[in-house]
């Protein structure tokens, strides 16, 4: 009966937790009884409003937190400021805080009115202390990143370094819940750009390579993703494909076919194809139109998500033949822009090394003078596909040597650039071991 009529009960914490909400409810059942141990901690007014808030049913709550928000903020963020060492208290308060907060924005925005310097400190502090169940810590951390990205500025900044820095610290926050912290960073784009520089991509993409029949991680990862689509910084990791964050968000489609996973998934392709050649590129080359035609046929309910698949297939339809064309590689090589697209790649190679052969092989002289380039990108590509065409073509060793191309790679892979080492160290090996893994 607990459960049914408490406002904590509905946060996102326990989120398929059964064990640990069961483990919390008998905690807390008690914990407005021992709010009278404290003392003077806490002033009489948060010990009322606190037996009024927990004695209330769910309904009631909502009522009271619409005629008289500021008292129970302020009853909840008193508890957080002077009572931080009861545990079970902490964490009734901290879960019912984060279940308020996350309901809606009107809520957010009173609870942000409500708020004492003292609060986020307090926080912070949470994360470094031993013994809480780790709902609090993730409670702690969630209200934190909400309250710090919507106050903005140098602070917000400091804040997702940390974060994301004690993630590979074990800070002490469970996978599941490290998206959903981090979306709120998301929504502004300065905050979005240091995710970026602070490597929150390598975090988007473990999480989709680790949980990839996740439905809550799923959801949450590819909502980040979306996020990113808005921030031009982020366009360069969609289009790596060596990354390959398009192709695990159209393997998150397949795996899992709920609507909440394609409606976040689409509107992230709808952003990047208006703004992106090689996301389109990318989502030509991993399937998705053969995607898109399935789930045109199927049931679909949600009339926006519908015009989100319609018109993302209408542009991948346009763009495949030219996307699967070998004069797709002769543009980028002639205009010394080569990217990692699908060109660059092992299907494209088997299919098309004995056109390199053309005019007393001109382009594998053009990817050979690349190496002697400025430019970091061109030069990893160039090492990348010389590589390749080693290993296709029967005579691709003997071509190379008479261009010097060898020596020139064997040079780039004592670069300080750590892409370049490391295509030209994989283009020695299959210049080394020819036919390697044909």
């Amino acid at each position: 009966m607990f459960r049914n009529r408490k406002y904590f009960c509905q946060s996102i914490l326990f989120y398929q937790q059964e064990q640990q909400l069961n483990k919390v409810l008998k905690d807390c059942e008690d914990c407005f009884k021992q709010l009278d141990q404290h003392g003077k901690a806490i002033k009489k007014d948060t010990k009322d409003m606190f037996v009024k808030f927990t004695q209330a049913k769910l309904q009631d709550q909502k009522k009271l937190l619409e005629t008289d928000s500021v008292g129970v903020f302020q009853m909840l963020l008193d508890i957080i400021e002077n009572v931080a060492h009861d545990k079970p208290l902490m964490t009734y308060v901290l879960t019912t805080v984060e279940a308020i907060i996350s309901e809606n924005q009107r809520l957010f925005k009173q609870f942000m009115r409500a708020l004492t310097p003292q609060v986020v400190p307090k926080l912070k502090q949470f994360l470094f202390l031993d013994g809480y169940d780790k709902v609090v810590y993730e409670a702690a951390a969630k209200i934190a990143t909400m309250i710090i990205a919507e106050e903005g500025g140098n602070d917000a900044k400091e804040w997702v370094i940390l974060f994301l820095g004690g993630i590979g610290n074990k800070l002490k926050i469970s996978d599941q819940m490290i998206m959903p912290i981090c979306v709120h960073f998301l929504k502004h784009d300065s905050l979005a750009i240091q995710f970026i520089k602070s490597g929150g991509i390598k975090i988007i993409s473990n999480q989709l390579i680790n949980y990839p029949t996740d439905l809550h991680v799923a959801y949450y990862t590819i909502l980040a993703l979306w996020l990113l689509s808005f921030t031009n910084e982020s366009i360069q990791y969609f289009n790596d494909p060596q990354i390959g964050l398009i192709r695990m968000i159209i393997e998150s489609i397949q795996k899992i076919s709920r609507e909440k996973i394609l409606r976040v998934s689409f509107a992230c392709f709808k952003n990047l194809v208006d703004i992106s050649a090689q996301c389109i590129e990318l989502m030509v080359d991993n399937g998705l139109i053969k995607v898109v035609d399935l789930l045109l046929k199927g049931n679909l309910k949600d009339q926006d998500l519908i015009d989100d698949i319609k018109y993302v297939g209408e542009i991948l339809e346009k763009n495949m033949k030219i996307l699967t064309s070998f004069e797709k590689y002769v543009k980028e090589l002639n205009a010394q822009n080569l990217n990692w697209s699908p060109v660059h790649s092992e299907k494209f190679w088997k299919e098309n090394v004995k056109k390199f052969e053309e005019n007393d092989f001109l382009l594998i002289r053009k990817l050979a003078d690349i190496l002697k380039s400025n430019n970091n990108q061109n030069i990893a590509v160039a090492c990348y596909d010389l590589g390749e065409f080693c290993r296709f073509h029967p005579f691709g060793k003997v071509v190379l040597e008479q261009l010097n191309a060898k020596q020139e790679i064997m040079r780039q892979a004592r670069s300080n650039d750590q892409m370049i080492k490391e295509n030209a160290l994989l283009s020695l090996q299959k210049i080394m071991l020819h036919n390697w893994q044909v």
